[in-house]
Order: structure tokens, then C-alpha cells, then sequence
């Protein structure tokens, strides 16, 4: 059986589009958008919260109480049916005392009213690594939101806003969704894309400039 490799940002991708996931896989991943300051930001967000790593004392913002974990390796888990092995690293992850897993998952940005499908995806995903790799069981996961907001930056300061949105997790939603995933690479040929695929509605109204 050919050895399929996925990660948890990919999931939903699986599902989308067979045609870009196909192709990201043979070809490489489209060139990235997300814009330097995000990274950044991001990298600082991680940064700061190693310090809470093993300690039950965190931040009054912080969205559960608990102990923080150290989980920075990244976890894989392999499904013997389908035989794909999912791969991802967590931000964070909080033991409650009542022996419950809580995924925490950092976003920089304005929180969304409901939790969109690619991030759901994502974090069932990490129930499911969490699981198969003894961390059971999982209670459910926070997106942790850190907006920036207008205000004082006389000293050089930007002021954020912390939005937690809590979310459920199912960890069997992730089996079909790798099975999909061998389906469609293990396709010599490129598979049809999905009607309402906005990439690759773009890419052919490109072409179709392009033949004029």
C-alpha cells in the first residue's frame, strides 16, 4: 500500500476541492498569501505562552483552567483502514482537573459568529491525534482569538482584544476524510474539481484570457 502522509490544515482541502488537493500533493501547495505581520504575530502569541508550559497558573483571559502541557512535538497518527497518517502540531493543550484534554488553537483576526469548517476540521483532527496517541479523553478545543483593536500606541504598544470561541470535537469525522484522501491520490489522473471551487474557476477564466 503507497505511504500517504497528510496534516490537519489539509483536511479539509480533502474535501473542497479533489483537483487542488490533488495537485498540491503532486505539485507542491499554492504559493502562500498570508501576510508577514500574521506570522509574526503568531510567532510572538506561541512565544509568550511557553512560559505557562507544565504550570496550572495562567492568564485571567485564558478560556479554561488547568494545567498546560507540553506537546510541542508534532503527533502522527496512522488509520489502519485506509492506511493515511495524519500529522499536526498543537498550539497548546490543557489537562482540567476532572483528567479531560482541551484543545487550545491560536487565530490572529476578528473571531467568525460560527466556527468555519476548515478550523472545525482542524481541531477534530487534533482530537483524533490526541486520542490515538494516548491523550484521552478530549472534552473539546477553544479558537483564541487576538484581534487588534484601536487605542493608545504611545508607547509602542498595539492593544488586542482575546475572544475564546469554544467548540466541540468528533474525532470520527476525520476516518472518512482520509480515506478520501488515498481515493483521490492514488488517481494517476487529475480528478474533476469540485463545481464551486473558486480557484480553479479563477485558473480557467485565466486560461480563457490567456487562448484569446
Amino acid at each position: 500500500m503507497k505511504t500517504i502522509s497528510i496534516s490537519v490544515t489539509e483536511l479539509q482541502s480533502v474535501l473542497d476541492c479533489p483537483l487542488c488537493f490533488w495537485l498540491a500533493e503532486r505539485i507542491g501547495p499554492a504559493p502562500s498569501i498570508i501576510a508577514g505581520i500574521t506570522s509574526q504575530m503568531d510567532s510572538v502569541i506561541k512565544g509568550y505562552m511557553k512560559k505557562f508550559i507544565g504550570k496550572s497558573e495562567l492568564p485571567r483571559w485564558f478560556p479554561v483552567n488547568g494545567k498546560f502541557l507540553d506537546v510541542g512535538q508534532t503527533l502522527t497518527a496512522t488509520d489502519p483502514r485506509s492506511g493515511v497518517t495524519l500529522r499536526g502540531k498543537l498550539d497548546a493543550l490543557i489537562l482540567t482537573p476532572d483528567g479531560k484534554y482541551h484543545i487550545i488553537d491560536y487565530k490572529t483576526g476578528r473571531p467568525q459568529p460560527q466556527i468555519p469548517q476548515y478550523y472545525q476540521m482542524q481541531l477534530d483532527g487534533y482530537a483524533y491525534l490526541l486520542e490515538s496517541n494516548g491523550y484521552k479523553p478530549v472534552a473539546g478545543g477553544y479558537l483564541l482569538y487576538f484581534t487588534p483593536e484601536p487605542g493608545d500606541i504611545s508607547e509602542k504598544c498595539f492593544p488586542f482584544k482575546i475572544t475564546a470561541v469554544p467548540a466541540r470535537t468528533n474525532p470520527n469525522r476525520v476516518l472518512p476524510v482520509l480515506a478520501r484522501a488515498r481515493k483521490i491520490l492514488e488517481q494517476e489522473t487529475p480528478p474533476p474539481r469540485s463545481e464551486d471551487c473558486e480557484m480553479c474557476i479563477w485558473l480557467e477564466q485565466v486560461g480563457r484570457a490567456l487562448t484569446k
